[in-house]
């Protein structure tokens, strides 16, 4: 499976430098961003994973948009590693833009629910 980036919920499974420009994301009109309201990091389907750390950062200055997501090596595929359903003053996540990088490092999907 390769990364889904305008679907509901959205699948990373290899890492991503923007996600805004991205061709999908300017084809589809959600230039102005994303809140995300859940997320849940898990084992991908082809095997165990491999350590390494997760991490979401804004692609313009490299802040940390989401703690990072430490994953040992040898977890099962499939297994939940991680789920959230995080909370700010607006009650969600809002990611003008962003990068995520370990998930083709450690063997992980990223998913992420969301709405504009």
């Amino acid at each position: 499976m390769s990364n889904t980036l305008n679907s509901f919920p959205m699948v990373l499974d290899s890492d991503i430098t923007t996600w805004r420009n991205a061709a999908a994301i300017v084809a589809a009109g959600y230039q102005t961003g994303i809140r995300v309201f859940k997320l849940a990091l898990v084992v991908g389907h082809g095997g165990v994973s491999s350590a390494g750390t997760v991490t979401i950062t804004a692609p313009s200055d490299s802040s940390t948009l989401y703690p990072p997501m430490n994953v040992s090596a040898g977890i099962a595929a499939d297994s939940i590693l991680y789920s959230d359903e995080p909370t700010e003053a607006l009650g969600t996540l809002t990611w003008r833009d962003f990068a995520v990088t370990g998930l083709t490092a450690t063997g992980t999907k990223l998913m992420l629910w969301w709405t504009q």
